[in-house]
């Protein structure tokens, strides 16, 4: 019985295998950060199918992407239709894009050893068209932010309270990216999105992870026991 189960799930993982395909592009310039080439990307190939995963290779010690990045697709046809966007226009460069094997190592250990200061923002979006799909919101305000520091993650909650109006989540690093994005706060982007930053994660002095995406719920988390340390600190003030 154990075995006819060991077979079972060995099946299910070689036809998972087999239901991926692969690609590289190139064409890039590698001094991009990665969070918005990814979008950028995410967008251009949504045409061809679902994407898997996206591996863009950075030189830690350079500061700087390497070329070329891999895009893994599931289904039949995703890699054929892919390169048939070869030599297309992504937005001030051309796609270069190949089939090529399945890359198994995306993990990069340097990786862990890069850090600059990664800071959490919760953002609110409003005057914002319900039409907006949330690729071109994440777009939006990684363009809103790009001047405050790198932009690794925009993530988009549930709707507010009103409709036009959207909860968003924003992981950005670089020397002083916290001050110059609340100077930001308030105004509105060349879409009329009026973008007001809400508040401000605090930074944890054991943070020393890799940049990327957290799941809402684990930033949320953060937020409330935040608030609840200053709330607890006001109140022993006041006692005082």
């Amino acid at each position: 019985m154990e075995e006819s189960s060991v077979k079972v799930q060995e099946s299910l993982e070689l036809n998972c295998r087999k239901s991926i395909s692969t690609i590289s592009v190139e064409g890039y310039d590698t001094s991009l950060h990665g969070y918005p080439l990814k979008l950028a990307l995410r967008k251009h190939f949504a045409s061809c199918g679902k994407i898997a995963s996206m591996f863009v290779p950075r030189d830690f010690k350079r500061g700087i992407l390497k070329s070329p990045l891999f895009i893994d697709f599931w289904g039949e046809g995703a890699r054929d239709k892919a390169l048939e966007l070869s030599g297309s226009d992504v937005g001030r460069w051309n796609v270069v894009v190949k089939a090529v094997p399945r890359q198994e190592d995306y993990y990069d250990p340097a990786g862990f050893n890069f850090f600059r200061g990664e800071r959490e923002l919760v953002v609110k979006v409003y005057d914002l068209p319900s039409s907006v799909r949330k690729i071109d919101v994440q777009i939006g305000l990684c363009k809103h932010f790009s001047s405050c520091g790198e932009v690794t993650c925009v993530t988009v909650l549930v709707h507010g309270i009103f409709v036009h109006q959207r909860n968003t989540i924003i992981s950005i690093m670089g020397e002083g990216c916290v001050e110059k994005a609340q100077q930001l706060s308030g105004q509105c982007n060349t879409d009329g999105w009026n973008i007001v930053v809400d508040s401000v994660v605090p930074l944890s002095a054991d943070k020393r992870k890799p940049t990327g995406c957290e799941h809402p719920s684990i930033v949320l988390e953060r937020i409330k026991k935040a608030k609840m340390e200053k709330e607890r600190k006001m109140k022993n003030k006041t006692s005082e």
